[in-house]
């Protein structure tokens, strides 16, 4: 969780951080509730080989792999992020699917950009996090009160240009219901190169699979 930065002489690198001390409505001794530390499922021993043990935390859809291509969503609640997005503190997660068929021979750099749509409303205006999935990958934190990166560029061979793609988005509300607005999130293409460009080998990105022992 970090350190204090320390002036000379003060031993501020040796204050406690974390939860240091908590009650529950309900429990008069703390003794009366066990906690269990969650990371990412497996831990060292990680599920996915082909993104890497940094590809994954411990919320739960990535410990179930709902963030991966063709997720079993086809009983999951429709909803947009963009307009409805989440109505309480917490987090939800959004998945959809979309074609490319970009012209060959023309090197055309795409990146996904998160933007506040500076709305009024103040569900609009509340402070959150979003996580971007592109094709089961990683590729994206965003904090909507902090920032300061909105774009992630995503290259040829994550993203496929002339096929099926996949992105799941994490809305983490701190303060309230979240939502990230009608721009809030698009790919954007840059100038694109004519050139000798020669079509990148796609990266292997395998699909969901039910994973054992997920909760």
């Amino acid at each position: 969780m970090g350190y204090d930065e320390e002036a000379p002489g003060t031993d501020a690198i040796k204050f406690p951080r974390g939860i240091l001390d908590y009650s529950l409505s309900g429990h008069e001794h703390q003794s009366d509730l066990r906690w269990k530390m969650t990371g990412n499922l497996g831990g060292e021993q990680y599920h996915d080989l082909i993104r890497g043990p940094l590809n994954e935390g411990a919320m739960f859809a990535e410990r179930q792999g709902y963030h991966l291509p063709q997720p079993p969503s086809d009983t999951w609640e429709t909803r947009s992020p963009f307009t409805k997005g989440i109505e309480k503190s917490g987090v939800g997660f959004f998945t959809t699917s979309f074609p490319l068929n970009l012209p060959k021979g023309y090197d055309i750099p795409l990146r996904f950009v998160f933007a506040f749509n500076g709305s009024t409303n103040v569900v609009h205006t509340r402070n959150y996090r979003c996580q971007l999935y592109v094709n089961g990958f990683q590729f994206g934190k965003f904090v909507n009160n902090l920032g300061p990166q909105t774009d992630f560029p995503v290259p040829e061979g994550i993203l496929n240009y002339n096929g099926n793609n996949h992105i799941a988005v994490t809305l983490w509300g701190l303060d309230g219901g979240a939502v990230l607005g009608p721009e809030g999130l698009q790919l954007v293409a840059s100038r694109p190169i004519w050139s000798g460009y020669r079509k990148p080998t796609a990266v292997e990105w395998p699909g969901y699979v039910k994973r054992r022992g997920a909760y």
